[in-house]
């Protein structure tokens, strides 16, 4: 994920865009903290949210998420069962956004993959034990270094799954998730901006209302790579995109259209 520390002040300052000077500094600020959010160092292999399921013929087992290093991008994740003495009892496909769910009162666990729409469970009849994967509670084996997948069932996942996986997302990453808002939010008052500077009617054309139109351009178009390795280093799935960008828009057309009832007063 993004390490990224000082989204609060962008947030703060997207609060107070109104005019296009501050409409400037947030996307100013914007880009500034896209930049600064770079992906961590170089890291062994780690497990995340361990859950202890019950399977017939199995004392302790353990379903959790085994991540990898993705260097300069997302790191790469399995869904991985492990067994009371670290051996590796199943493995899901690999991939850089899986969710992981129990549900206490149907005794059930399931992994999603948010980019796929896919619902992998685990399948104790499908399970062998194939080597070592844990020991003392450290991962001994990256991602990438599991050949195969087995020991789960894999389906598309229903659409009441989808909504229930995509809000925990959402929750889970509530920082992510405003900044996304601000970011998109300014994505689309600069282009609501200049789309009414460059054939609107309210504003005379002057050589400072040419330079900032060609300021706000061009940093919406360095916004678009910028968002896309974001993407490559935290994927999210088009239904987490879909949501962002629509409030986005629902955020950033009453402040254009205030805008412009004010330029043609």
């Amino acid at each position: 994920m993004l390490a990224c520390n000082r989204i609060a002040p962008v947030v703060e300052v997207a609060r107070n865009a109104m005019d296009t000077p501050r409409l400037e500094a947030l996307v100013g600020a914007a880009v500034f903290v896209g930049m600064c959010c770079a992906p961590a160092a170089a890291h062994r292999p780690y497990f995340s949210q361990p859950e202890a399921i019950s399977a017939e013929g199995y004392s302790t087992v353990e379903l959790k998420l085994l991540h990898g290093d993705g260097v300069l991008f997302a790191d790469p994740i399995r869904a991985v069962v492990v067994g009371q003495d670290g051996e590796l009892l199943a493995a899901s496909p690999q991939s850089p956004a899986l969710q992981l769910s129990c549900d206490d009162a149907m005794g059930q666990c399931l992994v999603y993959d948010e980019l796929a729409f896919t619902i992998y469970e685990p399948a104790a009849d499908k399970w062998q034990a194939r080597g070592l994967v844990e020991q003392d509670g450290e991962p001994q084996r990256f991602p990438e270094d599991i050949e195969a997948d087995f020991g789960f069932d894999a389906r598309r996942a229903t659409l009441s799954e989808i909504v229930r996986f995509e809000a925990a997302g959402l929750a889970s990453s509530w920082m992510t998730t405003v900044f996304a808002l601000a970011w998109w939010t300014a994505f689309c008052l600069l282009l609501l901006t200049v789309g009414r500077d460059a054939f609107g009617k309210a504003r005379r054309l002057t050589i400072r209302a040419i330079v900032s139109l060609l300021a706000r351009t061009a940093a919406a178009l360095m916004m678009i790579p910028l968002a896309t390795y974001a993407w490559l280093l935290a994927p999210y799935s088009v239904v987490y995109l879909a949501v962002v960008m629509t409030a986005g828009a629902a955020v950033a057309l009453p402040i254009a259209f205030r805008r412009r009832e004010v330029a043609t007063q």
